[in-house]
């Protein structure tokens, strides 16, 4: 019995041992974390740091990340200095390809790996990415928010706006928003460059854009409750067909146009003035906008634009509607979806369309002169202008970037003629 228990005396005390050394040989092998920080650096970006220390060096330290609501997982290498102590930044630039909006919601965690094959990944953490430069309040109605920093009132009104078009347009085409959409209202264009990917273009003054799926950006200088309805529908329009493929231009562009309450008068003049003289555009040539498109030209996207999508509601109900969108989700080209659904394509869709305006079907193209056809992509802009009087002779231009158009914008009573622009693109 007494061996018995020296025996197991011993056992303890090597335990005990074993827990006391331990500690010591672990914390030599382990990777420390000691510190991390966020930066908010608005306009650029965010600056992620991390110092850490290792009995090993360190090989790769790597930032790996999601932004809501899409959750896109996206990863990038470190710039570190030190082997065992270790400084690490990682510089998330907002620029185009990754640019940040305010209201980012970006989910992240750190990934070390040492030269031992010892790894370590950080708690996840959430940063909001914000504007800075203003003392920002909230409205909020249901999973709606509006944010704003001067125009209380205003603000208030373009969250009743922004409601109406959430819940018309999601009832339109049987989808529902589950997550939280922010609206942010910047009292004049000037205040919103910063946050918004301008295009580049001389003559465009961006009013309204929606970068991720859940963010719109308005600007008070112009109809700002058209801009909110018409950019919380294009995140409807997402939710509804967040698919393998974009849906064409004309048909995301003129739903948003249809949550407006009319459309702007420069649209309205260059539709009536194409229909009266035979020159509006073909479907297929309306599946994609350009940024270098004249001041008409644009005007007549988004005029024919509504007019092709209140034909396709009025004419065959809004139930059909809500089907196409259905069927995009599920991944189809625009000529297999419009067969689906309507039994006819582009080009069947063009015919109908004009007669309903009352001009005669369109020609087919000799075969030098076809028009390409619908190209992967989420552009989108909506101008204002005087009404036309002029005719133009410009050709609707293609390309899968961004688009904008031009408006007359009144600023201190004075009519000024330029460009100004609602997009919407998607990460």
């Amino acid at each position: 019995m007494r061996l018995l228990t020296v025996a197991a005396l011993l056992a303890v005390l090597a335990l005990v041992s074993g827990v006391l050394v331990a500690p010591g040989a672990r914390a030599q092998a382990d990777i420390e974390v000691r510190s991390q920080d966020v930066q908010n650096r608005f306009p650029e970006g965010i600056l992620f740091t991390l110092f850490m220390a290792s009995a090993n060096p360190i090989e790769e330290v790597r930032l790996r990340y999601s932004i809501a609501p899409d959750g896109t997982a996206a990863s990038g290498v470190a710039e570190c200095t030190g082997e065992t102590a270790v400084n690490c930044t990682f510089d998330l630039q907002s620029k185009p390809g990754t640019f940040l909006p305010p209201g980012t919601e970006i989910t992240y965690f750190w990934d070390v790996r040492d030269a031992a094959g010892r790894t370590l990944q950080t708690e996840h953490q959430v940063f909001v990415y914000e504007d800075t430069r203003f003392d920002w309040q909230s409205v909020s109605e249901g999973n709606l928010t509006v944010w704003w920093y001067a125009g209380g009132e205003e603000a208030r009104a373009a969250l009743r706006a922004a409601l109406e078009s959430l819940h018309g347009i999601s009832e339109l085409l049987d989808t529902t928003v589950g997550f939280p959409v922010k609206v942010f209202y910047y009292a004049d264009v000037g205040d919103m460059q910063p946050a918004v990917l301008s295009s580049g273009a001389e003559d465009v003054l961006t009013l309204g854009e929606v970068v991720f799926s859940d963010t719109a950006m308005v600007s008070a200088d112009v109809r700002p409750l058209d801009i909110a309805r018409h950019e919380v529908a294009h995140i409807v329009i997402r939710q509804a067909t967040k698919g393998p493929f974009d849906i064409p231009d004309w048909l995301n562009e003129g739903t948003a146009v249809l949550a407006q309450s009319e459309l702007f008068s420069g649209q309205r003049a260059a539709l009536e003035t194409a229909i009266r003289r035979n020159e509006v555009f073909s479907i297929r040539s309306l599946s994609s906008a350009s940024v270098g498109a004249t001041a008409a030209n644009v005007s007549l996207f988004y005029g024919q634009s509504w007019s092709v999508v209140s034909f396709l509601v009025d004419t065959f109900g809004p139930e059909k509607f809500a089907e196409i969108f259905a069927v995009f989700k599920e991944g189809s080209t625009t000529d297999s979806a419009l067969m689906t659904v309507y039994g006819f394509d582009q080009d069947g869709l063009d015919d109908a369309w004009r007669r309903s305006v009352g001009l005669p079907p369109r020609e087919p193209p000799q075969p030098s002169q076809e028009e390409p056809g619908p190209q992967p992509q989420a552009t989108a802009a909506l101008p204002e202008e005087p009404a036309a009087t002029e005719d133009t002779d410009e050709a609707f231009p293609i390309a899968g970037i961004i688009v904008v158009g031009v408006l007359a914008v009144a600023i201190a009573g004075v009519v000024v003629v330029g460009g100004v622009a609602l997009a919407r693109r998607w990460r």
